[in-house]
């Protein structure tokens, strides 16, 4: 099982994010993407054991261009918004996220909603 993370490399919470997700998740199961055009190339080849994304927006501007490239979204997606205005929650509600969080939280409920969905994953692929 492998989790996707993008986030830009100039934005701190990508690496807090990250260090959240590696609480559950060895850090060689989880795949790193920074930019929108290396994330787009990834999500064109098969999922594979791809089962979770985490998409941390770091603006307005790039929650737009995720939206974009939606339809190539089809796992569950936690979602990282960069602000709590009402427009901004509204946009990121497009991308169909099981959980929005904030870049300003400290990602308890990432974790939380992170380690329930692993939880079903791991439950579901018993035989």
């Amino acid at each position: 099982m492998s989790i996707l993370l993008f986030s830009s490399e100039q934005h701190e919470a990508g690496q807090r994010v990250k260090e959240t997700i590696n609480v559950h998740v060895p850090e060689q199961e989880i795949e790193i993407y920074h930019t929108l055009e290396t994330l787009s190339r990834r999500l064109h080849k098969p999922n594979g054991d791809l089962s979770i994304m985490v998409l941390v927006a770091a603006s307005k501007q790039e929650l737009q261009k995720l939206i974009s490239i939606r339809d190539l979204f089809d796992i569950p997606i936690i979602l990282i918004l960069p602000d709590r205005d009402k427009e901004t929650i509204t946009k990121g509600h497009k991308l169909f996220p099981r959980l929005i969080s904030y870049i300003d939280d400290n990602f308890k409920d990432v974790e939380l909603v992170l380690e329930k969905m692993l939880s079903n994953i791991y439950s579901s692929r018993k035989p």
